[in-house]
């Protein structure tokens, strides 16, 4: 590549799920026009396009004033759950997942889109996002098998003090996550990925009239 000239900005290009992507400029002076060029695999379509996470219309957009990140999502044409069509307001969701391998059906063709979310299913989703990695941790709870799917996920999460049991030797896999725990993991993992966990000065919880509910442990993490 021949030299940067000073006065452009780089484009960062990503691409989430199957297929590929390129673009006009990899970089580009400030109102250039930025042309996306996304070609799914078989059997899949392009979803949608975003520019620094906001999503934009159609395949082109305006370069800024600074560098940018185009991320490419592409979804499967057609998903294998019988109860997941075009249409439900969960669907792009759905396809995002399944696409990019964070989560699976529940067996029989069906993801279950109103059921509840256990703490083993939890787990793996945020396991996959960093790309099952392999750990050595020693597994502290009882109820959490040596094989079973979600069994790495754990020992992962627990490690990296991402998930806690509901006691010092138990998970309680298959019990549902409640609102209060889901915030504490993703807090969690938060804090394990690098991310600002600073809050807000405009952020007041007590502004919820069930504040006084909320477990002391998940009072940082809501």
């Amino acid at each position: 590549p021949g030299p940067v000239i000073p006065d452009t900005h780089e484009i960062e290009l990503t691409v989430s799920g199957s297929g590929t992507a390129s673009t006009n400029f990899t970089n580009a002076s400030r109102g250039s026009v930025i042309t996306v060029t996304a070609t799914p695999d078989a059997g899949h379509e392009l979803a949608y396009i975003t520019v620094d996470g906001e999503r934009i219309s159609g395949t082109s957009f305006t370069m800024p004033d600074h560098d940018v990140t185009v991320r490419v999502h592409f979804r499967a044409q057609s998903l294998p759950f019988a109860d997941v069509a075009p249409g439900n307001w969960f669907y792009e969701a759905v396809s995002y997942a399944y696409a990019n391998g964070l989560m699976d059906g529940v067996g029989d063709g069906l993801f279950d889109p109103n059921g509840e979310v256990t703490r083993a299913q939890l787990v793996p989703i945020l396991w996959r996002l960093e790309g099952e990695p392999v750990v050595n941790y020693a597994m502290p709870f009882n109820d959490v098998a040596s094989g079973e799917w979600y069994t790495e996920a754990v020992r992962w999460a627990a490690g990296e003090g991402i998930v806690n049991g509901v006691s010092e030797t138990e998970f309680a896999p298959n019990s549902a996550v409640t609102r209060e725990q889901f915030a504490a993991i993703l807090y969690r993992y938060a804090v394990y990925t690098g991310r600002d966990v600073s809050i807000g000065e405009d952020t007041n919880i007590l502004s919820y009239a069930d504040f006084a509910e909320i477990s002391e442990y998940a009072i940082s993490a809501m």
